[in-house]
């Protein structure tokens, strides 16, 4: 089902294209006789007396310089209905396509009735002929022009087998690529020799015995046919030489280099037959009726000749394209799918384009359309002259780009990622020129098929389409520059090195800088949008008043996350807490994961990550900003010296201050507030390091270490919780005697004496 859909719409489209184009040189044709069938015979005659006669000259230039003031006049009045007869042109078309049909059925209606007079005045014809070889002077004038004939021809075989060592020798020397285009000059020279010596002994022989002037026209013209044919033979011969691969100039195969040979020899032998039967059709007793009769009817098979084979060649194409699609999808590289799409379209239209164009060729001349034919070889010359330079211009912009943008082998290997940031924009602007190439292109060949594109592009619509379009060329230019130097800037700001140096980023730059490049790309991008549209002609103003209505409705429907946003503008700007800080927000504390504008990311020890909004944040309580302290507080038992442990710690602070791992964490030296407090059992000492940010807690237990190891040496004792029970005490300062008594129950296991 689906191949016969795709046969209907080739033959769909073949007859579209051919309609179009015989339609186009139809048109051409009825425009070049509109100024022959306007004017009568007798008018023309009257337009030469006038032109001849001076007096009536001037009278009529007078006349005529009149009837242009007044129809100059006439136009000025009819400019304002120009407007309401819009209507009417838009029918143009129309009528165009009707009057081509009509001119046609005309024509054909004109050949039926030309054949018929051809078919009743055939007998008559006939027996002139007759009539003309019973006459012996014919007779014996027709003997001397083929006699002429036969001798030039037998001189040109003589010719021919003179040359056969000579065209062997060229062949011989044709090795090297070099060589072989210079000697198939040679072998096309000596191959065409005997058809020059028949055509000037048969003129020279005619002179000498002179005959019929239209028969020696006649063959004249069919030597140099023959001329034409075995000049054009021995053209491919040596392009093609389907016998000996090693003398081919092409780069062909022997089945394909057999293949187009064959269709060669037809096409030169059918040509052959077609020109020569022209030529005999010249003479003047077969009449002109007949000659264009006969040649619509030959024309016929060229067409058909070429149509199939533009279809065999179409297949083979496929069917190896075919092949080619089922080799790559064993490989691991997937094919581009630009260039397939491309090749797959090509590879599908262009046997439809190529038959079209063939029988819109051949009825142009078989209707006899010559003017017609001439604007279809013109225009197919201009479009492959115009594809010729745009392909070679797509080339050498390509080769240009490549060459002047690319980056060396060493310096990619250097810096892997330099190519795609110095030629980021290098692939946009190539693309950019080849569309603009092609636009170029199909403008021309628009120009060539008679599209009035130069008037368009000159008038006020085509003038102001390009003007718009260059506006938003150029708006999208800004926009893009506005993107990349943000994108720069930013890049630059966020750099950990500048000028070889390191250079802290902060949470705050970390978080605002990209946001900002957020903001202002999407800025400008709606900027630039909305001013592309107001350039095409959209109304604008519903777009704005539509985006209003929507962030106002955001607004009001996400109020949360608008104080999230500020809750968070404020902290970054305030650098109240940053990644890598030790923090306690709200009733969670952790290290400070991120800070967003919406959200807090905390990670305690334990590993629990605690994201916590930024509305929700009413109090931060940083254990790292720029500096810390390690607070200690040291306690001692009541009986120790307080001095001499203070002066211990001192000394184990200066130790620690000289320490290579401890040392550069602690900024200033050890400071002793004193003794701060009793409590229950023990004395308590406060002192401080002020360290680093987050290297407190490392300080303080190797200082914790230190000490315990220190009192254990010095004998100070760090006393444990314990409670000392007082009984009280009299005034005569003694104590009161304490009585223990035990259970009898337990026996002396328990710790008492039985007898108590």
């Amino acid at each position: 089902m689906r191949r016969h859909i795709e046969h209907t719409t080739y033959v769909c489209s073949f007859f579209a294209l051919v309609l179009c184009l015989f339609l186009a040189a139809a048109s051409v044709q009825a425009e070049s006789l509109d100024l022959a069938v306007g004017a009568s015979s007798s008018d023309l005659e009257e337009l030469l007396k006038v032109i001849e006669n001076p007096e009536k000259r001037e009278d009529f230039v007078r006349n005529l310089k009149g009837i242009i003031a007044a129809r100059k006049a006439l136009d000025t009045k009819e400019s304002g209905k120009q407007v309401s007869e819009g209507g009417a042109q838009q029918l143009l078309i129309v009528r165009w396509v009707f009057g081509c049909f009509e001119g046609i059925s005309q024509d054909v209606k004109n050949a039926v009735i030309r054949t018929s007079s051809m078919i009743e005045q055939m007998p008559a014809d006939l027996m002139s002929i007759e009539a003309f070889f019973k006459i012996p002077e014919n007779r014996s004038r027709l003997f001397i022009l083929l006699l002429s004939a036969g001798i030039a021809i037998i001189i040109s075989l003589l010719s021919v087998a003179l040359l056969v060592r000579p065209v062997r020798s060229s062949l011989e020397k044709m090795k090297t690529p070099v060589s072989k285009p210079a000697w198939g000059c040679v072998y096309i020279l000596l191959k065409c020799i005997p058809c020059v010596i028949l055509w000037f002994t048969f003129a020279l022989l005619f002179e000498l015995m002179p005959s019929f002037p239209s028969g020696r026209d006649i063959l004249l013209n069919l030597f140099l046919i023959l001329f034409f044919y075995r000049m054009a033979m021995s053209f491919f011969h040596i392009l093609l030489f389907p016998d000996e691969a090693r003398l081919r100039i092409l780069a062909l195969s022997d089945e394909n280099a057999r293949y187009a040979w064959i269709w060669v020899r037809r096409f030169a032998a059918y040509a052959l037959f077609y020109f020569v039967s022209m030529a005999c059709f010249l003479w003047p007793l077969m009449g002109q009726p007949y000659f264009a009769m006969l040649r619509g009817i030959l024309l016929m098979p060229f067409p058909v000749m070429l149509t199939v084979f533009v279809l065999q060649v179409a297949r083979e194409i496929r069917m190896r394209r075919d092949n080619n699609l089922e080799n790559q999808k064993e490989e691991t590289e997937p094919p581009k799918k630009d260039k397939g799409r491309a090749l797959a379209a090509l590879i599908r239209y262009w046997p439809i384009l190529a038959t079209g164009y063939i029988w819109a060729i051949f009825l142009t001349l078989a209707f006899q359309y010559e003017r017609g034919f001439e604007y279809l070889f013109h225009a197919t010359v201009g479009t492959a002259a115009t594809i010729f330079a745009m392909f070679l211009c797509l080339r050498v912009l390509d080769q240009s780009f490549r060459g002047f943008f690319r980056i060396n082998e060493r310096v990619m290997q250097r810096f892997p990622g330099m190519e795609a940031r110095a030629n980021r924009y290098v692939r946009i602007m190539r693309k950019g020129l080849s569309v603009v190439v092609i636009a170029m292109g199909c403008g021309v060949m628009a120009q060539t098929w008679g599209v009035p594109v130069t008037e368009f592009v000159v008038s006020d619509a085509g003038g102001m389409i390009l003007l718009r379009g260059l506006a938003i060329v150029i708006t999208l230019a800004v926009v893009v520059s506005v993107i990349e130097i943000c994108t720069m800037v930013s890049a630059y700001l966020l750099k950990e090195k500048k000028w070889r140096r390191k250079k802290e980023i902060s949470q705050k730059q970390k978080t605002l800088i990209p946001v900002i490049r957020t903001a202002i790309n999407i800025s400008a991008g709606f900027v630039g949008g909305i001013i592309i549209l107001d350039r095409l002609g959209v109304n604008t103003t519903p777009i704005l008043a539509g985006a209003g209505i929507i962030g106002l409705a955001i607004g009001f429907g996400s109020q949360t996350l608008v104080k999230d946003l500020i809750n968070g503008l404020f902290i970054l700007f305030e650098e109240s807490i940053r990644v890598g800080d030790y923090a306690t927000v709200g009733n969670q504390g952790g290290m400070v994961e991120s800070v967003g504008l919406r959200t807090v990311r905390l990670r305690d020890l334990g590993g629990t990550v605690h994201v916590i909004p930024n509305s929700a944040i009413d109090s931060v309580s940083n254990y790292s900003k720029i500096y810390s302290r390690a607070v200690m507080d040291i306690g001692i038992a009541y009986r120790e010296d307080v001095d001499e442990v203070m002066e211990i710690l001192r000394e184990l602070g200066e130790e620690l201050q000289r320490d290579p791992d401890y040392g550069p964490s602690i900024l200033e030296p050890l400071e002793i507030f004193g003794l701060d407090r009793f409590d229950d059992s023990a004395v308590i000492i406060r002192a401080r390091f002020k360290t680093l940010p987050l290297k407190q807690w490392g300080v303080r237990r190797e200082f914790y270490r230190r000490m315990k190891r220190r009192f254990d040496e010095r004998g100070i004792e760090i006393p444990f919780p314990h409670q000392t029970i007082y009984m009280g005490e009299p005034k005569q300062g003694k104590a009161p005697p304490l009585y223990i008594s035990f259970d009898k129950n337990e026996g002396p296991e328990a710790g008492g004496s039985p007898d108590h």
